[in-house]
């Protein structure tokens, strides 16, 4: 009894249930719709850099139930729209799908921008380095930006604390900073320059002067720090090394070597009676008198020496025509102005070398024979300065260059007229 009563309920109670599941199961259906729904891969705004490689990632499409939604069906697409990245702005890719009547189609928003940082490249030798509290050398810098091309001229640089900074902003606001460390050394030794050449010869007897000097690109002169081995003996002939020593601060050493012949003074050997010599010299030409004279030599076949100046501007080109004449052109001096020339030894050799200068303009090359304004024995010159040739002959002899004087004079300087 207890037990039928129990089962009619529960009967009621399952067919109820089913009822409703059929009545729902069929309300859905007829209350179920169908469209076409696109999904987009990837994000529906894109940003894409600056001339970089666009590859669209596309879109999927379903024709499916608005409630049953895991009835669908996949369907093509069609997408429309192109993507230029070489030029900045917003681009539209249009997704289109349709089935049996219906129809949906969305949009991809591509954003090309520049978001890149100009590229700062530093040029750098490996052997490069800056002499201690020096500025640094700038050795060379780029900077390239992949829309504004080439920044360079558009870089800040600083130096400070041993460290370059460069920084540079494109159009866009990108920003780049590269650093460059400066790296300090001294590696050079000094440069040890010896007046007159690593080989001199000497005039047995003759004080021998010794003139170098040393030059250090950071130190300076350091000539005083140079250490001399090795002696003359001026009385002596023979061949004689010195050798000559120096180090900077920072112990970079350089050592050269002179070579010094002592030799006897050269005799002239005496002659027969009618074969002696005279050796015929000219002062103070080229004149309006030289080409005259020129003729007058070449009549007798006889050669001489022309010491000379810059006096007649006008009759330089005669120099050459010296030279072509067969005869010797030597150095005599460029002003013939006393006070000027004997004012000091610097003021004596700039003279000297304008006057060379010229010469080697005429001739194609330097002389190497000069005569002293007024002789090597003149007096005028202790009036500017005590003791000036003395020093001259010593500089001329480590220099190269051999003087002469004269034994007769024709007078003509003193106003003589035959």
């Amino acid at each position: 009894m207890n037990k039928q009563l129990i089962k009619k309920p529960l009967t009621k109670f399952l067919m109820f249930v089913t009822v409703l599941f059929l009545f729902s199961a069929t309300l859905v259906v007829l209350l179920n719709k169908w469209e076409v729904v696109i999904e987009i891969n990837g994000d529906q705004t894109t940003l894409v850099e600056y001339k970089s490689n666009y590859e669209d990632q596309g879109a999927v499409a379903y024709k499916q139930g608005t409630i049953l939604t895991f009835l669908r069906e996949k369907l093509e697409v069609e997408s429309n729209g192109t993507v230029d990245t070489s030029k900045l702005g917003s681009y539209k890719i249009k997704y289109t799908a349709e089935k049996d009547g219906l129809k949906a189609d969305l949009e991809r928003t591509v954003v090309v921008q520049d978001t890149t940082a100009p590229k700062i490249t530093l040029t750098s030798n490996p052997d490069s380095y800056t002499l201690f509290n020096h500025p640094y050398e700038e050795e060379g810098y780029t900077a390239i930006d992949n829309y504004d091309g080439d920044l360079t001229d558009k870089v800040i640089r600083e130096e400070k604390d041993g460290v370059v900074t460069y920084k540079v902003i494109d159009s866009h606001g990108n920003k780049a900073t590269e650093e460059r460390k400066i790296v300090y050394d001294d590696r050079k030794g000094p440069e040890i320059t010896l007046v007159g050449g690593n080989d001199v010869t000497w005039v047995r007897g003759n004080e021998f002067v010794d003139s170098y000097t040393a030059i250090d690109d950071l130190d300076g002169d350091i000539t005083a720090n140079t250490v001399v081995n090795g002696s003359v003996d001026v009385y002596t002939p023979g061949d004689y090394t010195l050798t000559y020593t120096c180090k900077d601060s920072h112990n970079n050493e350089t050592t050269v070597q002179r070579v010094v012949h002592v030799q006897n003074l050269p005799v002239n050997q005496i002659q027969a009676e009618d074969n002696k010599t005279i050796y015929l010299t000219f002062d103070d030409g080229p004149s309006a008198h030289t080409q005259r004279l020129l003729d007058v030599l070449v009549k007798y076949n006889i050669p001489a020496t022309f010491f000379v100046t810059a006096l007649q501007p006008d009759y330089i080109y005669m120099i050459q025509k010296e030279v072509q004449a067969g005869h010797v052109v030597g150095e005599h001096s460029y002003t013939h102005n006393y006070s000027n020339v004997y004012s000091s030894t610097d003021a004596f050799w700039n003279d000297f070398n304008a006057m060379n200068n010229i010469i080697y303009q005429q001739t194609g090359t330097y002389a190497n024979l000069f005569r002293f304004p007024g002789g090597s024995s003149n007096t005028v010159s202790r009036n500017y300065t005590a003791g000036i040739m003395t020093a001259l002959v010593r500089q001329a002899a480590l220099k190269g260059y051999t003087y002469f004087d004269w034994n007769v004079s024709s007078g003509d300087a003193g106003g003589a007229s035959t």
